[in-house]
């Protein structure tokens, strides 16, 4: 595809940098919570299968979907800032499955409540509504993976002249399934890393507290392996000029390689040990190293066609500082709403 079929992008109101930095600070936050919503539901839907009851730690599911979503904006808008002449043609290209995440997540948000409130008075309808709620998270996860790839490979956004309708998805990209499959096994391991920290601060008893968080961060380790075995095809399913950047081709993604193998022995360790502390740091840096490999991927994808610092400034600080200032309010407010969410009845 020649470059002239790449839309122009649009200017934007400071250096790129500042965006740059925001979306990824905003997508690592969004992305913990969306692990944590979407492992948790799947391991609660798995615990439901073998007659355990985790019924503590997911009753906290809706108001994860809700913390997920807001926190979902803020990098989607950033996305679009700096990559929005990619975004918004691979948008199109998928336009059907894209505008159904939204009837789709208003159903698994739903669902969510169903689950929490029907636990006691309707068992049958509370596990049915987990399940749906986790197939519909899942299917949500599948339509941005696929955004997320067509994005990053103009050279196939020519399967619109051929279909124009909007319902293509890049199901020829070699990445698609490994990185979906990739997400999920990440979202299994945070989500067993979540419930562990939630069973730490909750007020149950000491036993069966120190029991839960040593199986769920057995969970997290053994996630882990898998997850690199699964990280491993991903990453030899990008074009060969790609991945080698990761083996030394570039100092920079070689040192995010590295540091990510390191960090997952050390969850290994951490989790096997038992020790939540140690395990929750290492997941930390693992996800903030992750997006940032995940960065570098995009932009070597699109290096041939385009980069941030290609864009115009035209120096209009305003709207940065409007926006910094209202997402400062923003977290102190949810922080606070957290509080009490968690805060005794008796106080």
């Amino acid at each position: 595809m020649n470059n002239y079929s790449i839309p122009t992008p649009d200017t934007i109101p400071a250096h790129w940098i500042w965006f740059q930095v925001l979306l990824v600070f905003t997508f690592v936050i969004h992305l913990i919570l969306m692990n944590f919503i979407l492992g948790g539901s799947l391991l609660t839907v798995y615990d439901m299968i073998r007659g355990r009851k985790e019924y503590i730690a997911s009753k906290s599911i809706p108001t994860l979907v809700a913390l997920t979503i807001n926190f979902g904006v803020p990098p989607l808008l950033f996305v679009q800032v700096l990559y929005g002449h990619f975004f918004y043609t691979s948008s199109i290209i998928i336009a059907v499955p894209w505008i159904l995440v939204i009837p789709v997540l208003i159903i698994a948000y739903y669902s969510a409540y169903i689950y929490v409130k029907k636990i006691e008075k309707s068992p049958g309808w509370s596990k049915g509504g987990l399940i749906v709620s986790s197939l519909m998270l899942l299917c949500i996860a599948f339509v941005f993976v696929n955004n997320s790839t067509l994005a990053i490979v103009p050279d196939r956004w020519e399967v619109y002249f051929s279909n124009p309708r909007g319902v293509n998805l890049n199901i020829g990209e070699p990445t698609l399934f490994p990185r979906y499959i990739h997400f999920i096994i990440a979202a299994i391991a945070v989500g067993a890393l979540g419930r562990a920290i939630y069973y730490h601060f909750s007020g149950v008893e000491e036993k069966v507290k120190v029991l839960n968080i040593r199986r769920n961060l057995r969970i997290f380790a053994w996630m882990t392996i898998l997850q690199v075995a699964i990280g491993t095809w991903f990453w030899l399913a990008m074009p060969k000029e790609i991945w080698q950047l990761y083996m030394g081709g570039n100092l920079y993604a070689t040192i995010l390689m590295v540091t990510g193998w390191l960090l997952a022995l050390g969850i290994l360790h951490a989790g096997f040990k038992g020790r939540l502390l140690q395990a929750s740091v290492m997941a930390l840096l693992v996800v903030i190293t992750m997006v940032l490999i995940r960065d570098f991927a995009r932009q070597a994808y699109l290096g041939s066609f385009f980069h941030p610092r290609d864009l115009k400034n035209v120096s209009e600080w305003s709207p940065l500082i409007v926006f910094i200032l209202a997402f400062v309010v923003g977290l102190i407010a949810i922080y606070y709403m957290i509080n009490l969410i968690f805060k005794p009845e008796n106080q």
